[in-house]
């Protein structure tokens, strides 16, 4: 079978899923949870120095497979966490990452607590609420690096604006990245009642789950093209193919959410016995393997609309079920089935691709032409 442990900083998990800072992780009761669920290494929900005043309502799912929150950072004292519940966590087995925010004072004091503790393997700050400035985030980086020996991890906000000028930053202090965050700020409402669907003054909250997979990719990869150091995907994860393309995009491990909130704790492992899966399926021996694998595809030629040969979709008959999805979704209207052969009008065709994403089966490919 498939090797899925993984080492960061020196650091050895049984899996590369992990919890994330959220609900899902906000105590030791619930880390418990996460253990008996198959995790591989246990993030707690974030600490500052003063507890979250959380409004309610605080979560909503505004379409499958996504969250809307307003919870904020942890609710709890941190002096109470760290007396009560981390020793608690730490008992449990797993390595242990705690997540603290937001300012670099905060970062200064919760990082000399937490040293004082000795109870954390790793400390990973979240940048979420915080000016985006380089200069801020080296700042932040410095104040928790001088208060705490343990790894370091920077945790990305989707709203860092240049990717590459933060790492830079960062690159000497920190010892890995996370990303990313929610996106946000984000509104939804009924549209009856106009009520919000959260509390608080602006009923503002964060978006996360499946629709935010694509950005936490993104950061990823280009995160993994910046630095040597590792990098641990979040946001969006609700299969093992998820898992495995943030792996495949640099990620060492990553982080779940959204799902564990929905799905309930065992998602942990089930993510992994089908990474595992999948890893067998496909001949790759371990995680070392599987990372990165991403950048190391083969260079395509670029293709630009209406220059130079054209890629079409093309047809894998016995794989097609005729449903009509291509059809429906082309708003070009340049693909029909005229007594089940696939006709594509080169004249309307712009390439796009989307019928291609949308096939359910596979039959559908791109051809250059």
């Amino acid at each position: 079978m498939a090797d899925i442990r993984t080492t960061v900083c020196g650091i050895a998990f049984p899996n590369p899923v992990w919890t994330a800072a959220g609900p899902a992780a906000c105590d030791a009761a619930m880390l418990r949870r996460a253990v008996e669920g198959g995790a591989g290494g246990l993030v707690t929900k974030t600490l500052s120095v003063k507890p979250a005043r959380v409004p309610v309502p605080n979560i909503s799912s505004p379409a499958p497979g996504n969250l809307l929150n307003a919870e904020l950072w942890s609710e709890i004292d941190y002096r109470k966490f760290l007396e009560t519940e981390l020793p608690a966590i730490r008992k449990l087995g797993l390595p242990v990452i705690v997540s603290v925010g937001y300012s670099a004072e905060d970062l200064a004091e919760l990082g000399r607590a937490l040293a004082q503790s000795g109870m954390a393997d790793a400390v990973e700050f979240s940048i979420h609420y915080v000016e985006k400035n380089v200069g801020n985030l080296r700042r932040m980086a410095e104040s928790l690096r001088s208060a705490i020996r343990v790894p370091v991890f920077a945790k990305f906000s989707p709203s860092v604006q240049n990717i590459e000028e933060a790492v830079r930053a960062l690159d000497d202090v920190v010892d890995g990245y996370v990303a990313v965050n929610s996106v946000g700020p984000a509104l939804d409402f009924d549209p009856v009642t106009c009520q919000p669907a959260l509390g608080g003054a602006d009923a503002r909250g964060w978006l996360s789950g499946r629709a935010i997979l694509p950005i936490g990719l993104h950061f990823v990869a280009a995160i993994s093209r910046a630095t040597e150091k590792p990098v641990i995907g979040v946001g969006g994860v609700r299969t093992a193919i998820d898992v495995v393309k943030y792996i495949m995009a640099g990620a060492s491990a990553v982080q779940v959410c959204t799902l564990a909130v929905l799905k309930g704790q065992s998602v942990y492992g089930q993510l992994a016995a089908g990474l595992s899966k999948w890893m067998d399926d496909h001949g790759y021996a371990s995680i070392h393997e599987l990372r990165g694998a991403f950048h190391r595809r083969a260079a395509a030629p670029e293709i630009i609309l209406g220059e130079g040969p054209q890629l079409y979709p093309e047809i894998t008959y016995p794989k097609c079920t005729y449903c009509d999805i291509c059809v429906k979704g082309c708003v070009h209207e340049a693909i029909r089935f005229a007594e089940r052969e696939f006709l594509v009008d080169r004249a309307k065709c712009v390439s796009c691709g989307l019928c291609v994403s949308l096939c359910p089966t596979a039959a559908l490919s791109l051809s250059r032409a």
